[in-house]
C-alpha cells in the first residue's frame, strides 16, 4: 500500500516504520512546520498514495483533509484538537473537493491504540456498573510527554464522554485547574505534561471504604503507530466518515 504522512513529528517518524515494516512504501512526507521551512520534507506526489496518514498539527487537519478530498486519496486522522471543525470535515468527505465530485474515505480517533480503545471499552462497563452506587465518586487523570500540544487530550475528552454518558449523577466534567470545591454532578479530570515519553490515564472510583483505579500505561508510540497503520489498511478502498468504533468491529470478528 502507498501512503502519504502528514506531520513528521515523533508519531510520523513511528508510524512511517511500523508502516515500512508492515510492507507499506512511503510516497510523501508533508510537514510545513519542519525547520520552519514551510515545505514538503520529502519530494511527493499526495495524489499518487492509497491513503494518508495525519498526525500533524489540529490547525492544519482540515487543509489536509480538503487536499486528500481535492486528490481523492482516503485519510486517517490520530490528530487532536480539532474537533469543532468536525461537520466541515465530514461535508468534504461526504461530498468530494473541488476538483473530484465523490466521496473518500476518512476515519478519525482521538486514539488509534488497540489498548487504549479496549480500555474505553473497559471504562464503558465498569462505569455502568458503578452507575448504582452513589456512595462511589469518579476523577481522572493523565500524563503525557512535555511535547504534547492538547491538554486535555483527545483520549482524556473520550473517557469524560463514555463517563458522563454513564454516570447519571454526573453532569459536567472539569478539565481545568480547579481552584474552587469540586461541586456535586461535577467529575474532576486532570493533566499533567512532563518528560520525553509519557502516555497514561487512569480513572478512579472512590469511596469512604475504598478504591477502585484502572489505568492504561503505554510503553511507547509503537501501539498509537500500529493502530494507525492498521486502520489505514482497513480504509482502503472504502468511502465515507468512519470512527475507530468501525474498524474495531471488523478487527474483534
Amino acid at each position: 500500500m502507498k501512503i502519504a504522512l502528514f506531520g513528521y513529528g515523533g508519531m510520523g517518524k513511528v508510524v512511517r516504520r511500523i508502516a515500512e515494516e508492515r510492507g507499506h512504501e512511503i510516497v510523501a512526507v508533508i510537514d510545513p512546520g519542519v525547520d520552519g521551512e514551510g515545505t514538503a520534507v520529502e519530494n511527493g506526489d499526495l495524489a499518487t498514495a492509497d491513503v494518508a496518514i495525519d498526525f500533524s498539527l489540529a490547525d492544519g487537519v482540515l487543509s489536509n483533509v480538503r487536499a486528500c478530498s481535492d486528490a481523492g486519496v482516503n485519510i486517517v486522522v490520530g490528530t487532536t484538537g480539532w474537533y469543532d471543525k468536525i461537520e466541515e470535515v465530514r461535508k468534504l468527505v461526504e461530498h468530494g473537493g473541488k476538483e473530484i465530485q465523490a466521496a473518500v474515505g476518512f476515519l478519525w480517533s482521538s486514539n488509534f491504540s488497540i489498548g487504549v480503545n479496549l480500555y474505553f471499552k473497559i471504562i464503558d462497563e465498569a462505569a455502568k456498573l458503578m452507575n448504582g452506587f452513589d456512595e462511589y465518586d469518579v476523577w481522572g487523570h493523565e500524563i503525557h510527554h512535555h511535547n504534547k500540544a492538547d491538554s486535555p487530550s483527545g483520549t482524556a475528552k473520550t473517557l469524560s464522554k463514555i463517563l458522563v454518558d454513564r454516570l447519571e449523577r454526573k453532569t459536567a466534567v472539569i478539565d481545568e485547574k480547579l481552584n474552587r470545591r469540586r461541586e456535586h454532578g461535577e467529575i474532576h479530570f486532570s493533566s499533567v505534561r512532563g518528560g520525553p515519553v509519557n502516555f497514561a490515564h487512569t480513572i478512579g472510583f472512590d469511596s469512604a471504604a475504598d478504591k477502585i483505579t484502572i489505568t492504561h500505561e503505554a510503553r511507547s508510540r509503537d501501539g498509537y503507530a500500529l493502530g494507525a497503520v492498521k486502520a489505514a489498511e482497513w480504509l482502503k478502498g472504502k468511502k465515507g466518515f468512519f470512527e475507530m468504533e468501525d474498524f474495531l468491529k471488523d478487527e474483534m470478528a
